[in-house]
């Protein structure tokens, strides 16, 4: 009886310390069900809508986390076509979904995307997106551009879309310069002004593209040739009485940079801020020709600088920057009348760094004209404008070293040579086209 108690004593004893070694592995069991049921973070998954319009090619790019997996699949006509099965490993998952319907059966017309994803036993999340698969792209013809342009110019081409929301040229891979409506022709014409940099090299490709909603796009290239043209150099010598006058007055802290330094920090890292500034500016436009005939230039004025003038400036004998002049310099008498060039909608009015007190007036279609260092502004933002009206006075303000005007012409925010537009026989040659396409009836563009 004694023995029998002492076993059952001791089987007792072994089955409590059997208990205690599992019970943090019983703990960690409930812990880890209790997660995966109830705590473990839902799936989350980004980017899905990308998936509502889809062209003939296209780059989905989805972004999941707690994901323990993830199914993209493309059901149209009771058809369904997987795109992603995937089981991760890790908390963030990126995945690239290369979307070529035609290559996948799909035929134009709407699908439905359907992703499934999982974090844990319970955690699921199922999303529907309705696609709309839409392959063709826009049509497009080059109804009118130029054979030869010079570097530093601006200039027009006359295009026809069909099956279009944008239309732009752009010159090889750089930024789009939007083309417009036109109001007053068919509703497939489009004209577009765009700039010919300074810099734009002889051997450019200058391409119209038309992109549709779902982003199809049609690209044609336009019979453009370049032709580089020559521009003045000078040397400019900046001596401490000019960086005293001009250069430290534009600083507003109390101790500005040494001499070379504060010069250096206008003439290039300032110069290049309101050069985007004017391109931020110059991005919308009034969407019709609000301008008749040549641009005005300054009464009895004198050129002081031309446009693509490249300077080096000298200090204490030695050069310490460059610039190139997008403008042209007229000078006259002190606080002479500025009148608007030419008819429009005054779009900037005030400071505008190395231009100084400037105004900025639109003239539709991307086409603006600009008025810097002045010394009084009479015209407000919004405010029209007819061509010959005074809009301000000439001054010094900015980086001006006396009384005079930095006149400029924007196209699309890019500052191109006054020259042209000053000539009533290249606005005729060059502009003038416009009106009689804009009364053809419409044709077939291919």
């Amino acid at each position: 009886m004694n023995g029998f108690g002492y076993q059952k004593k001791r089987g007792g004893k072994v089955r409590k310390l059997v208990l205690i070694l599992m019970l943090p592995f019983i703990i960690l069991v409930l812990y880890y069900t209790t997660y995966k049921l109830f705590l473990v973070p839902p799936p989350e998954v980004d980017g899905m809508d990308a998936f509502r319009l889809l062209p003939a090619e296209k780059t989905v790019t989805l972004h999941g986390r707690n994901l323990k997996s993830i199914t993209v699949s493309i059901t149209q006509d009771l058809k369904t076509r997987e795109l992603l099965r995937d089981e991760p490993q890790t908390i963030e998952s990126t995945y690239t979904i290369e979307m070529k319907p035609k290559a996948l059966g799909l035929r134009d017309g709407p699908a439905v995307v359907t992703i499934e994803a999982r974090s844990g036993i319970l955690k699921k999340a199922e999303y529907k997106i309705d696609a709309m698969v839409d392959t063709v792209p826009p049509k497009l013809r080059v109804l009118d551009a130029p054979s030869t342009v010079s570097q530093g110019m601006g200039t027009v081409a006359l295009l026809r879309a069909e099956g279009a929301d944008s239309v732009f040229v752009r010159i090889g891979d750089g930024e789009p310069f939007k083309a417009y409506r036109l109001p007053e022709g068919p509703d497939s014409t489009y004209v577009v002004f765009f700039p010919v940099p300074v810099d734009t090299k002889t051997k450019a490709v200058f391409y119209a593209e038309a992109r549709d909603r779902s982003g199809n796009r049609t690209v044609r290239t336009l019979p453009v040739k370049v032709k580089r043209k020559t521009f003045r150099r000078s040397s400019i010598r900046i001596s401490d009485d000019f960086i005293t006058r001009v250069i430290y007055p534009l600083f507003s802290e109390t101790d500005p940079p040494a001499p070379a330094e504060a010069f250096l920090k206008v003439n290039e890292e300032w110069r290049q801020r309101d050069v985007r500034r004017l391109a931020e500016i110059g991005r919308e436009s009034a969407p019709r020709m609000l301008w008749r005939g040549r641009f005005l230039q300054l009464k009895n004025s004198k050129v002081m600088a031309a446009y693509g003038d490249r300077r080096v400036y000298l200090y204490k004998g030695r050069p310490i920057s460059r610039s190139v002049h997008l403008g042209y310099d007229l000078a006259s008498v002190s606080n002479a009348p500025v009148e608007a060039a030419n008819s429009g909608v005054v779009k900037f009015a005030g400071e505008l760094g190395i231009y100084g007190n400037a105004v900025i007036i639109d003239h539709g279609l991307g086409l603006m004209s600009l008025y810097g260092h002045l010394s009084e502004i009479l015209v407000e933002k919004g405010q029209e404008v007819k061509k010959g009206e005074l809009i301000a006075r000439t001054g010094s303000s900015g980086l001006a070293g006396g009384d005079h005007l930095h006149f400029g012409i924007l196209v699309q925010g890019v500052e191109v040579s006054p020259l042209y537009w000053w000539d009533k026989r290249w606005i005729r040659a060059n502009i003038g086209f416009i009106g009689s396409y804009s009364k053809r009836s419409s044709g077939k563009a291919r």
